[in-house]
């Protein structure tokens, strides 16, 4: 990729641009030798945002102010019309009303690349695609998965909060959330609390933070009735799903984070990357993609797919479940939890 001065592109912006179009090569526009921004042409551009739209995590696409300007409507040069975006950095260049090359900034230009080689490994042809989707509904879950509980956590059994942190430890997690130290160097188990409540008339069942380790992530599951355990860990970890259940008001709400960034399920537009939507499970219809391509959440679409076509499962929040088990590899200890041989721990502050 040649480089040329700053001065040099704004003295005769329709021999670069005509240049890139002939040879289909980038050019970078340098500043005293500072890389600035790279034009390229347009179809290499469109494969590059066909591609990151569909990656995600990574933050937010960078913008930048380069100071070339920003003249209002269509800018002649020579056989070409130039667009300049409203950031006065990027702009769009026409020949005989067809795009033909684009300005980037070497920032955005690099954060694309990034997000469209992340997106292009996991790239497969329509054709291998679909064998190898049906490859994967024939596999089942991880351990006991997390369908399972999905009927007794809509009525609030045993938990209406169930967490899954990747990249922290159990007992680092709990006590971060508030648990009891003691309870937790003791090797506190559930059914014992559940004994104790039934000889002594307390009730802790409902106040105890359960938790363990399964296929690389940490759980928690526990009731949120008095606020008495945390809901966040500083700093954050490198993913986090949270699912909630309020029966009495049939709300049941899913969340994903990466590294404490919220990954909203719709598609987030210039100028609102702090928009917040809840995603409520009872919205997802088998048959029908939950996430719009272009949301940061789209790439959960596949694995329900697979999951409806596996029919492990009918009801619509185990199905939504199972397509969580198979994106993320979550597991639950179905006997340990249901026979009450699982990790707990009490709030410190209620000791």
């Amino acid at each position: 990729m040649d480089n040329v001065e700053l001065s040099e592109v704004i003295s005769d912006f329709a021999g670069l641009v005509g240049r890139v179009e002939e040879t289909g090569e980038r050019v970078c526009v340098v500043d005293g030798g500072e890389p600035t921004s790279v034009l390229l042409p347009a179809a290499e551009l469109a494969e590059l945002e066909h591609f990151a739209q569909r990656a995600h995590g990574g933050g937010h696409r960078p913008r930048s102010r380069s100071g070339l300007g920003q003249p209002f409507g269509p800018d002649p040069q020579g056989p070409y019309v130039r667009f300049v975006h409203v950031d006065g950095g990027r702009m769009t260049f026409v020949r005989d009303r067809t795009v033909v090359a684009e300005l980037r900034s070497v920032a955005e230009l690099e954060w694309l690349e990034d997000r469209a080689r992340t997106a292009r490994q996991g790239y497969m042809p329509p054709k291998q695609a679909a064998a190898f989707e049906e490859f994967l509904a024939r596999q089942g879950p991880v351990g006991d998965g997390v369908a399972w509980i999905a009927g007794s956590w809509q009525n609030q059994e045993p938990f209406t909060e169930l967490v899954f942190i990747k990249g922290r430890a159990a007992e680092d997690v709990a006590l971060a959330y508030g648990a009891d130290a003691q309870d937790i160097a003791d090797g506190l188990l559930l059914h014992q609390v559940e004994e104790r409540d039934a000889r002594e008339g307390t009730d802790d069942l409902s106040r105890v933070l359960v938790f363990g380790e399964e296929n690389g992530w940490t759980w928690l599951g526990y009731h949120d009735f008095d606020h008495a355990f945390s809901r966040s860990l500083d700093p954050p970890p490198e993913q986090q799903i949270t699912l909630n259940a309020t029966m009495a008001k049939a709300i049941y709400d899913f969340s994903y984070l990466e590294d404490g960034v919220y990954q909203n399920p719709f598609p987030i537009e210039d100028g609102a990357e702090d928009r917040r939507d809840m995603y409520e499970l009872i919205w997802y219809t088998p048959g029908e993609a939950p996430f719009a391509p272009e949301a940061p959440l789209s790439f959960l679409n596949l694995h329900l797919r697979i999951a409806e076509k596996a029919g492990n499962w009918t009801d619509n929040i185990a199905l939504f479940f199972e397509g969580l088990e198979r994106a993320f590899g979550l597991a639950l200890p179905r006997d340990a939890i249901t026979s009450g041989n699982v990790r707990c721990a009490r709030p410190a502050a209620r000791r």
